[in-house]
């Protein structure tokens, strides 16, 4: 029987009653968005709360969990009830389509229908997708009404998904400022790709990274990266 849930360092999830398992798309997202000083959060298609609970642990802000299936965002809620950050992160039970709640410094989303498609070396993972698809339009244009002026928007995406949610957050007025091309081993070719909009025209800053070495360990890059989330290497 799978594990109903999942240990970091300084907090717990389980997620036995979501379709959106804790996997490494997930933790990569977190661990990779730099929150700064954003007092407000958004987390779209929130899940079990997974990636909410890892910008807890690295940000001072308030941060809001949107959870469209009922029995993810009420195990949602359960897992922040038991963390250090349950005064600060807000879980609610909503289509984001329709949902609106005020500007956002960053708003994130590990898209449900690509939930888990990296499989992390080291690591055992349940795979599933999430019922309800939220399309890229429809994701791009809600974030960017809700985006503050100064605000960031991060996704992590198939390869293949990035031409088409690149070229519509243009037309949303949402610009490249970071890219991150992940690839599960070293040496493969990427399979994923971490992305974070803006407002301004910036020189994008590209970078590389790969979760494994060939002996299926985690690498150096991605231990360092999740160095205070995960128990072990």
């Amino acid at each position: 029987m799978p594990n109903p849930s999942f240990r970091f360092q300084q907090f717990e999830v389980f997620h036995d009653r979501c379709g959106m398992k804790v996997g490494t798309d997930g933790v990569l997202l977190g661990a990779w968005v730099q929150p700064g000083k954003a007092n407000r959060i958004f987390d779209v298609g929130t899940g079990s709360g997974l990636i909410a609970l890892i910008l807890a642990q690295h940000s001072k802000a308030e941060i809001v969990g949107i959870e469209y299936d009922a029995a993810a965002a009420k195990q949602a809620s359960e897992n922040i009830l038991n963390s250090p950050w349950s005064d600060r992160i807000h879980i609610v039970h909503a289509d984001f389509r329709t949902y609106s709640d005020g500007v956002f410094d960053l708003i994130v989303s590990n898209p449900p229908f690509f939930q888990n498609a990296l499989k992390a070396p080291a690591l055992s993972r349940n795979h599933a997708r999430h019922d309800v698809s939220l399309s890229y339009s429809e994701l791009i244009l809600n974030a960017a009404e809700m985006l503050s002026a100064e605000g960031r928007f991060a996704v992590i995406l198939p390869m293949s998904g990035a031409p088409e949610f690149e070229e519509l957050c243009w037309s949303a007025g949402l610009y490249p400022a970071r890219r991150c091309e992940v690839s599960t081993i070293e040496g493969q070719e990427p399979k994923r790709i971490l992305l974070e909009f803006i407002r301004q025209r910036l020189v994008t800053e590209r970078t590389t990274m790969a979760l494994g070495t060939p002996g299926n360990a985690r690498s150096d890059a991605y231990s360092a990266l999740t160095s205070d989330l995960y128990l072990t290497r």
